[in-house]
């Protein structure tokens, strides 16, 4: 079988049956997501402590986050093909077993560049995770629940996000943020051992077993010539920008113009963190309920970018703190996860289902490095020349780039479909 013929072991079929394995699969993949997401943001609660033990600027505490998505953005596609080939649940365990390992290490660390290399392993072994936990819940769900599911597992890492800001306050405050560290990177250990027992959708393919590394490298890059799914790339990366630089600097920002402790500081933040969990979803089910169609889908999310916009960029940038601050922050944070279940979906709909993995792990590598990696830093060193406050509201603009972006690619999908009828999804 070619590399581009669809395989119907795990073609994205409205006719896959879900059973109870198929939700107990969903909720090991959910799990390994939301331990991911508390080793990467556990060190930003802790930025008050490390800024005072090693007197670093806002610009190295930033880099501190931003180094994790700049090795995700560089390791995705090498790992995402690596377990396109090699097995997508071997490959998922042995990266759990890093990260978890390279978590450990963070509380070893008795220098900051040696704090920098050990979060550079935890983006490495994060890597591939994301597009080979969705690619195998894509092969056991219906693509009538693509968004949704997606937009569920996405939240993992959103819930991972708050219970990283909320335990490293927390552990930190008690314990020490060496500690935090150890405490948080031994469950991942655990969870990926267990993992053992999925089995993936395309094992046994013929397409999984033949597809040559320079095959899915050429067809996941095949794709990004798609316009829907190129606008949609590059949407999703500017509306990533602001919400890793929401979630990296909210405890902080807290700490700092709220005047509460850090433990504090985590928990209100968690608050805007949970909001956007809830947002994930609900958003992923009104992109697959009144969307429908790719381009559909992301004019719902375009919608999402500019609320989500308006609001932080007002909190952030026209208010004092206070309750009608934070309410500005709730809503903008209930709308900032609104594209990260319908972007995967999208391209999942353009890729041949032998290289999702490879495709999915394309669209991690633009939005980790042109958004994540970028975000958190980027707003450290607008932080260290205009204050946080301003440098949140300046990044949170992104949102309405990311709006422009969503309806480009309805514009351009629109477009290629009168061009070429017959082709009904891109």
């Amino acid at each position: 079988m070619h590399a581009h013929e669809p395989s119907s072991a795990y073609a994205p079929s409205d006719n896959i049956r879900v059973s109870a394995r198929s939700w107990l699969v969903f909720a090991l993949t959910f799990g390994l997501m939301l331990l991911d997401f508390i080793d990467r943001q556990v060190v930003t609660s802790m930025f008050p402590y490390l800024q005072v033990e090693w007197q670093l600027s806002d610009k190295q505490l930033g880099a501190l986050a931003s180094v994790v998505a700049l090795t995700v953005a560089l390791g995705t596609i090498p790992l995402a093909v690596l377990a396109d080939r090699w097995g997508r649940v071997k490959a998922i365990v042995t990266m759990a077993l890093v990260w978890s390992g390279a978590t450990l290490a963070c509380g070893a660390a008795n220098s900051y560049g040696a704090l920098l290399a050990a979060r550079a392993s935890v983006g490495l072994g994060e890597a591939g995770y994301a597009p080979a936990g969705a690619a195998i819940l894509g092969g056991i769900f219906p693509r009538r629940l693509h968004s949704a599911v997606f937009g569920a597992f996405q939240a993992a890492g959103v819930v991972g996000g708050i219970l990283g800001v909320v335990l490293g306050g927390w552990l930190a405050a008690r314990y020490g943020w060496k500690a935090a560290f150890g405490v948080v990177g031994a469950p991942g250990i655990v969870l990926a051992l267990c993992y053992l027992w999925v089995r993936d959708p395309a094992q046994g393919s013929a397409q999984a077993a033949s597809i040559t590394f320079s095959d899915a490298l050429r067809n996941a890059f095949a794709l990004f010539r798609k316009p829907i799914v190129r606008w949609a790339c590059l949407g999703g990366a500017m509306q990533l920008y602001v919400l890793l630089s929401l979630y990296s600097w909210l405890p902080s920002f807290v700490h700092r113009d709220y005047h509460v402790p850090t433990d504090k500081a985590g928990i209100y933040s968690a608050a805007v963190i949970l909001i956007g969990a809830l947002g994930s979803v609900a958003w992923g089910y009104a992109a697959d309920r009144w969307g429908r169609s790719g381009a559909g889908r992301l004019k719902v999310v375009a919608l999402g970018c500019v609320l989500c916009g308006g609001f932080l960029v007002a909190g952030f940038g026209l208010l004092a703190p206070g309750k009608w601050q934070w309410a500005c922050l709730l809503i903008g944070g209930f709308c900032a996860t609104c594209s990260i279940g319908a972007v995967p979906a999208v391209v999942m709909e353009a890729a041949d289902p032998g290289t999702r993995a490879t495709a999915l792990a394309l669209v991690a590598m633009v939005q980790s490095l042109f958004g994540q990696a970028l975000g958190p830093f980027s707003t450290g060193v607008l932080s260290d020349s205009m204050g946080l406050g301003s440098a949140l509201a300046v990044a949170s603009l992104g949102a309405l780039l990311a709006s422009a972006a969503f309806v480009q690619a309805g514009v351009a999908h629109r477009r290629v479909a009168r061009a070429v009828p017959q082709v009904r999804h891109s």
